[in-house]
């Protein structure tokens, strides 16, 4: 039983209090993603929570990630450094926002860096089309007439200021009305 705690050794109490604070995770959910992180090291004993593993390492412990039409814009938008890697603290920000204790609007805001596949702070028509072609790609064919149809239906429903790209805030405010939405941006167990 001594030897569970060494597997916990670099947290300590004020760390682990710290990040209860900063993000959504209790206690347990924190150790408990610890201990998986891990997984990722040759002794299964994190040394050092700064260390970066590479996104596919994450994938084979965090299952959830495997098949996930975004998983490429996940680990973009939660890496740090941007470089495709993540640290422990990515994977607990990621883990936060997947978190069913994390407001609907902070979910929705990760949400829409995820879908912001050029990076221009707005979800344009392009950005759609891309969504769509993951979210079709295993289901079928769409034909672009389609899309079209469902992007000028979402930007009519999204985009209330008229501009032809819905901003952080028309996506907040049109995840907002979808119920679903908290229940779907989240980790089962």
């Amino acid at each position: 039983m001594g030897g569970s705690k060494s597997k916990f050794s670099a947290l300590t109490e004020d760390i682990l209090e710290e990040y209860t604070v900063l993000t959504y995770l209790s206690k347990v959910e924190i150790l408990h993603i610890f201990k998986i992180f891990g997984q990722l090291d040759c002794e299964g004993i994190p040394q050092d929570v700064n260390i970066r593993y590479p996104s596919e390492r994450i994938e084979d412990i965090f299952t959830q990630l495997k098949f996930n039409p975004f998983r490429d814009r996940i680990f973009k938008v939660f890496s740090s450094q941007d470089d495709g890697m993540m640290s422990f603290e990515d994977i607990l920000d990621l883990c936060s926002a997947m978190s069913e204790r994390c407001p609907d609007n902070v979910k929705a805001a990760w949400a829409f860096r995820i879908l912001d596949f050029d990076g221009d702070g707005y979800v344009g028509e392009e950005d759609l089309a891309e969504i769509i072609r993951r979210l079709t790609s295993t289901a079928g064919y769409i034909t672009e007439e389609e899309q079209k149809h469902i992007i000028k239906t979402l930007m009519d429903e999204m985009n209330i200021e008229s501009s032809g790209k819905v901003s952080v805030q028309e996506f907040i405010h049109a995840v907002g009305k979808m119920s679903e939405f908290p229940h779907s941006f989240c980790f089962r167990s």
